[in-house]
């Protein structure tokens, strides 16, 4: 009788420890992966006040907004560029479009589509009225 639980304390030992190395496997790629999006969220964070920072700055109507440029926010280099386009009689059309080497290797990146290069973009458009504001107020 005592040589038919000999070994069993190892053979226990062993499978307990495999279970605690899967479930430390586990939690090691979670902790990965929720870093990595923390790291995507910045990224696209820092993208959206580009954009809207180009956005104020092309429906303000000021003559001096870059079309495009190139700007490195906290390790990250983004590359800025804004199109106004004519759109029939007193409207313009803004497009602004932000790019930056995300470090996020899937495809599934939420709403940062990703290029087969790896860089991440973010577009946004909008129309504006090409007339002056001053245009129709009249002086007392």
């Amino acid at each position: 009788m005592k040589s038919a639980q000999q070994g069993m304390a190892l053979i226990e030992a062993l499978l307990a420890s495999a279970v605690l190395g899967i479930g430390l496997l586990g939690a090691t790629q979670l902790t990965l992966k929720a870093l990595q999006t923390a790291t995507d969220t910045r990224q696209r964070h820092a993208a959206h006040l580009l954009a809207q920072e180009a956005m104020d700055c092309a429906l303000s109507g000021t003559p001096t907004c870059p079309s495009q440029d190139s700007v490195q926010v906290q390790g990250t280099r983004y590359s800025r560029q804004m199109r106004v386009v004519p759109h029939g009689v007193g409207l313009n059309d803004v497009e602004v479009t932000v790019q930056w080497a995300s470090s996020v290797t899937s495809a599934s990146s939420g709403s940062s589509p990703q290029s087969p290069s790896g860089l991440a973009s973010l577009t946004w458009h909008s129309s504006v009225s090409s007339v002056p504001r001053w245009v129709g107020v009249s002086s007392p």
